[in-house]
């Protein structure tokens, strides 16, 4: 009995005691979800010297308050993880659907520690705030997968002015990621068909209105941050019909990747057609009637 004992108690050290010397360091890596109500997610991506990059956020719409942090942690004793250069940020609505909202920086020094339990559960211990948290691997896909950025809205319904439906705007280059309008600047002056058509192109020209001559209402419906310099929106457009008038039709939703760069966000993307724009010169010489 002694002899099973001892064994059983072997095997619940191992557990407990990995990342210690001679066992391997537990695997933090990937995505996390509060236990009681998968409300906040928390994403660990691995680092340098064994430690992760963790970010934790609300997943959660339709809140008036939404908090968001962001740490770097090291191993520590027992295979568990601290950190003592945790941010909190803390956006405030009025209302449910606001674009404007209060920042406020809660802390840059928070301390606490990350370590997985005998269940495979992950427990966050903030020091700072002295709440103990339980997660639960999760594996989430799309938008549950990220941590919602209502902070954003407002800059990327002013980023929708420089969506270059049946064109683009010059000033459009202030608002995108250089490789992208780049991308775009050179689609739209590839040279036309010799047949007079759009060929593979048109989609340049009914970017989110088609051909009818009505002009798009932006909305957005909703806005995740990935990480700290790289966001998801999802826009809706409907059709006004004239200068002032009421948006009618059916909602049509794209998606608008951004991308954090001097500290603006900008359009890195507009329902992947990025890729659509990168032809080579042989697809040129194709289309202008050349290398027949």
């Amino acid at each position: 009995m002694r002899s099973i004992t001892r064994y059983f108690c072997a095997v619940c050290c191992t557990a407990v005691l990995a990342g210690c010397k001679g066992g391997p360091a537990p695997d933090f890596s990937g995505q996390w979800a509060e236990k009681s109500a998968e409300r906040v997610v928390a994403v660990f991506a691995p680092a340098a010297e064994g430690g992760y990059r963790v970010q934790a956020g609300w997943r959660e719409t339709g809140l008036a308050q939404y908090e968001a942090w962001d740490m770097s942690t090291k191993p520590g004793k027992g295979g568990a993880l601290t950190y003592s250069d945790g941010c909190l940020e803390r956006f405030s609505f009025e209302r449910e659907g606001d674009t404007e909202y209060v920042e406020e920086i809660v802390y840059t020094d928070g301390a606490g520690s990350f370590r997985i339990n005998r269940k495979g559960e992950l427990v966050w211990k903030d020091a700072t705030d002295e709440v103990e948290t339980v997660f639960i691997r999760v594996d989430l896909n799309g938008d549950d997968a990220a941590i919602i950025a209502p902070e954003l809205t407002g800059r990327v319904l002013e980023l929708c002015r420089y969506i270059p439906d049946h064109g683009l705007l010059p000033e459009a280059s202030g608002y995108m990621t250089e490789d992208f309008f780049k991308a775009l600047s050179d689609a739209f002056a590839k040279p036309a068909p010799d047949d007079g058509t759009i060929d593979d192109y048109e989609w340049l020209y009914t970017f989110v209105t088609g051909n009818g001559g009505a002009l798009p209402a932006y909305s957005v419906e909703s806005v995740h941050r990935a990480d700290r310099s790289h966001a998801t929106a999802v826009i809706g457009v409907r059709d006004v019909w004239e200068p002032g008038g009421e948006p009618s039709g059916e909602l049509s939703l794209h998606q608008m990747d951004l991308v954090l760069k001097d500290g603006h966000w900008l359009i890195a993307d507009f329902d992947g057609h990025k890729q659509d724009c990168l032809f080579d010169q042989g697809d040129v010489d194709h289309v202008a009637g050349r290398g027949h």
